[in-house]
């Protein structure tokens, strides 16, 4: 079992900007001398709930202040990207850190950006895959020449070469069925979504699991990643209060459809909320209706900044006991 961290930044009236950016430009130069496999930052626009835009960016800087750990995206919206200067700037960091950059991407989960960016809605799925495609070509081969119904282009150089053989690492968050049965098909291992419930999470490692061994895909080379919230607090209700109010705003933002106070209490249950016990039974519980082999921490609802250092320490603790 392998973990990491994975930071949101999202912003509210407790949390400015600039503090979240400080706070995890400061945890990464932490935990990157601990026993921590990667950190990957979220892609979001528009709204309070993330604060970086340009997670590529971000993981240059983030990289260049580390050693050892692994950096990256943790869901770049390929959909609303040019997929070859995804594929330069992705290169670009496997050379600059020697094979630390990691590449989770993602398919446009909001309307509002598809029209914005002006991408085809009706033809969301067609446009991922063939985004896809061209990254993927340009990271194993260092060359593209797509004949598709997006991009079209005579044979072109993506400079610089992949670093990594193959290209650096590479996830896509399980955003819907649709992507997971694609990933399945071509063996890219899944993130699983902190605000999705235990049940969906279930339902789509069941279909990738099924989608992967028709296409005669290893599953044991698969490492799926399972994102975790964690606000640890012998105050059991303290460690809640925080946390709801820390992902309010997105359950309203991205849940609209749904009952908010169901959607807030199966959240906080289904991650690791609360004190000790509550939070590595949850998690547990989690792994297990994914399977997952690595998992993603994010410490952000934690108000206090010390609380969350001494949080990383204990999993850190049990990394080296339980992990190494």
């Amino acid at each position: 079992m392998k973990f990491g961290l994975f930071f949101l930044n999202f912003i509210n009236s407790t949390t400015i900007q600039e503090q979240s950016i400080a706070r995890m430009q400061e945890i990464t130069e932490y935990v990157d001398k601990l026993n921590f496999e990667q950190i990957l930052v979220c892609e979001n626009h528009f709204s309070d709930n993330g604060v970086v835009g340009a997670p590529l960016t971000v993981s240059g800087f983030l990289l260049g202040l580390t050693e050892k750990i692994k950096i990256g995206s943790l869901n770049h919206v390929i959909t609303t990207h040019h997929p070859v200067r995804i594929a330069e700037e992705a290169c670009l960091l496997d050379q600059l850190s020697e094979g630390r950059f990691i590449l989770g991407f993602s398919d446009c989960e909001r309307k509002d950006e598809m029209h914005f960016f002006n991408r085809p809605e009706q033809y969301q799925q067609q446009l991922f895959e063939e985004c896809y495609d061209i990254i993927n070509d340009a990271l194993t081969t260092g060359y593209c020449n797509p004949n598709g119904d997006f991009y079209n282009f005579p044979k072109i150089s993506v400079n610089p070469h992949a670093y990594t053989q193959n290209g650096p690492r590479k996830y896509v968050t399980a955003t819907s069925c649709h992507v997971v049965e694609w990933a399945a098909k071509k063996g890219i291992p899944l993130i699983f979504k902190w605000d999705d419930s235990n049940e969906v999470k279930h339902e789509y490692a069941k279909r990738y699991q099924a989608i992967a061994g028709e296409y005669g895909v290893d599953l044991a080379e698969i490492d799926h990643q399972l994102m975790i919230l964690v606000n640890y607090s012998e105050d059991s209700e303290k460690a809640k209060e925080e946390t709801r109010a820390f992902i309010s705003d997105y359950i309203l933002a991205m849940h609209p459809n749904e009952n908010f106070e169901k959607k807030l209490e199966e959240i906080i249950t289904e991650n690791s909320v609360g004190d000790y016990m509550e939070c590595t039974t949850a998690a547990k519980l989690a792994m297990e209706k994914c399977g997952a082999k690595g998992i993603l921490l994010s410490f952000e609802s934690m108000s206090d900044f010390t609380h969350q250092i001494n949080a990383i320490d204990i999993v850190n603790d049990n990394i080296k006991k339980y992990h190494m």
